[in-house]
Order: structure tokens, then C-alpha cells, then sequence
């Protein structure tokens, strides 16, 4: 009996504790709000990279309503967006009845530092590679133009990835 009534107190402290196991705590993650976007780094032979990307990063953060864009960066409360263009590349994948290119696909590939105000290491590091498709037809300087907006749309998809990220990753200053 005496042993009968152990297992019956085991059994009513035991579901007293899983009861309130299902009680769950759930920690608020912090949100990234101040973002601070570095200047743009090129490393590819093509000029202007740099000014497309910039304006595709104004374009998407300043439009974005969940984050505040820091003209200086504060303490503690920024994440600086240090861009870097690693590689531009286009091939073409239409053709007219000549078997000219008249249509080409257009790959960009970036590396994205995420860097807490006041830390030198990023605590984030990845890149993102987007492409797009454009249409060469046309004289010279419209398909030239065209490529332009297909690298200016490529960059706002690149920075919109960016923001997500930032989103989804905290602001605790760890490599996640």
C-alpha cells in the first residue's frame, strides 16, 4: 500500500510538472530597424556598377516602412549593409532567324557584409546571386540601356533579399 501510494504521488507531482511544462516562453526576437547603407564596392570591370547599386539600395530600403535608413550610423542600434558586386555575366538565349542574339540572360552575383555599428567583423556574411533577362534588339545604346535596367532590377531582387535577411537574422551581433 505504502509503496502504491508513492507511485500515485509520483504519478499526480509528475503530470502537475508536465502540465505546467506546456506553459512556453517564447523571447522576443530583436528587430533590426536602422540600417546603414555603406558605399558599394565594384570589383568588376564595368563602370558604374557602383551608382546602379547604390540606387537600387536607396530604392529598396527607403521604400521599405521596417526600417529606418541612417544618413550616420547610431550606436548600438544600426546595422551597417556593406555591398560589394562580385561578378556581372550575360549570355544569350534567343535568337532571330539570322541566329543573332536578341535576347540575353543576365547573372550578378554580390557579397553582403552585415556589420553591427561599432564592430569591425561582420556578423553576417553571404552572397546572393540574381539574374534577369533583357531584350538586345534595337540600336546599340537602347540595348545598352536595357542592360542597365535588367542590372538596376537585378540589384533591387539582391536588396530585398538583403532586407529579409536582415529580418529573419536579429541584430545580436553573432555569425548566425
Amino acid at each position: 500500500m505504502w509503496l502504491l501510494s508513492r507511485i500515485f504521488l509520483v504519478l499526480i507531482v509528475g503530470a502537475g510538472i508536465s502540465g505546467c511544462g506546456t506553459i512556453t516562453y517564447v523571447a522576443k526576437r530583436e528587430v533590426v530597424k536602422h540600417v546603414y547603407i555603406s558605399p558599394v564596392t565594384n570589383r568588376t570591370p564595368e563602370e558604374g556598377i557602383d551608382i546602379l547599386f547604390t540606387r537600387a539600395a536607396d530604392d529598396t530600403f527607403y521604400t521599405d516602412s521596417r526600417f529606418a535608413v541612417d544618413k550616420t550610423p547610431i550606436p548600438d542600434e544600426t546595422i551597417i549593409v556593406k555591398p560589394s558586386v562580385d561578378s556581372i555575366s550575360a549570355f544569350s538565349v534567343g535568337y532571330n532567324a539570322d541566329d543573332q542574339a536578341i535576347e540575353y540572360r543576365l547573372s550578378v552575383t554580390a557579397t553582403i557584409k552585415l556589420i553591427k555599428y561599432g564592430y569591425k567583423k561582420p556578423f553576417k556574411t553571404f552572397k546572393i546571386t540574381c539574374y534577369g533577362f533583357y531584350d538586345a534588339t534595337g540600336i546599340p545604346t537602347e540595348a545598352e540601356m536595357k542592360r542597365k535596367e535588367c542590372i538596376e532590377s537585378i540589384a533591387k531582387d539582391i536588396f530585398r533579399e538583403v532586407g529579409e535577411k536582415l529580418l529573419e537574422g536579429g541584430s545580436d551581433g553573432k555569425n548566425n
